[in-house]
């Protein structure tokens, strides 16, 4: 099977999956109206186990996704994950996914990576990773940031344990709103400078992780301030219509 089939496995999967779970809500649409010909990596708020069916779920076009090690430990996630060419991240083989993502970029494949690494859901204190910036300099990639958001109260804490005894705690969500907000993109021509490093991928790194702050903070006050309007809102039925991003 090809990657296209094992993605229309997970869209089908996605599809049934979101419209149970909730309701989503896309602004900023107009920040990747032009992505169709770019080089481009979408770097989204946060990793979570039920980010990914809602982006495949909105998405009209099929794409390749960075993933943490631990879901590939699922039988059922890791023959669609590695069927569908999703990259692994490991201790110990960071060079070889970002080679593998720049290829995948150059080639004209959107890919997804994460601001942040495990443990977000869980409330740990984690900072901003500067992989994805890397990789999109590599690339002379075009980066779009996605600020991700349910309402506050409707994630639920899992874990799946393996055949070995190993747990894996894992999020979910049932009948709420999902915010997927596409930010102004940085265009590779404004923020690529000669002989940029580590320090620099971390400066842009935490510029996008303030937008997404400020992004959440906007987007919270807009669900305190204005409850009338939201709580007669159905919380399914997923989106509307598939974006092309």
């Amino acid at each position: 099977m090809s990657h296209a089939a094992y993605f229309k496995v997970l869209r089908f999967y996605s599809d049934i999956w979101a419209r149970h779970h909730c309701r989503v809500i896309v602004s900023g649409e107009e920040n990747i109206a032009s992505v169709a010909s770019d080089n481009r990596i979408y770097i989204v708020s946060h990793p979570t186990t039920y980010d990914l069916p809602v982006l495949v779920h909105l998405a009209q076009n099929n794409f390749y996704v960075v993933v943490f090690e631990d879901p590939f430990a699922h039988p059922l996630v890791r023959w669609v994950f590695e069927g569908a060419g999703f990259l692994k991240l490991t201790a110990g083989r960071s060079e070889e996914m970002i080679e593998q993502s720049r290829r995948l970029i150059e080639a004209k494949n959107p890919l997804i990576y994460s601001l942040k690494g495990y443990g977000v859901d869980f409330g740990e204190d984690v900072q901003p990773r500067t992989g994805g910036i890397r990789i999109a300099h590599l690339a002379k990639a075009n980066i779009y940031p996605v600020h991700l958001m349910i309402e506050e109260g409707t994630m639920i804490f899992k874990y799946y344990r393996d055949q070995k005894g190993g747990v894996y705690p894992y999020t979910i969500f049932k009948n709420t709103l999902y915010f997927a907000t596409f930010l102004k993109p940085l265009l590779y021509s404004e923020y690529a400078k000669q002989g940029m490093g580590y320090d620099e991928y971390q400066r842009i790194a935490y510029d996008i992780d303030a937008r997404f702050q400020e992004t959440q903070a906007r987007l919270e006050r807009e669900l305190r301030d204005n409850p009338e309007r939201y709580r007669g809102m159905r919380r399914r039925g997923g989106a509307e219509r598939r974006l092309f991003f």
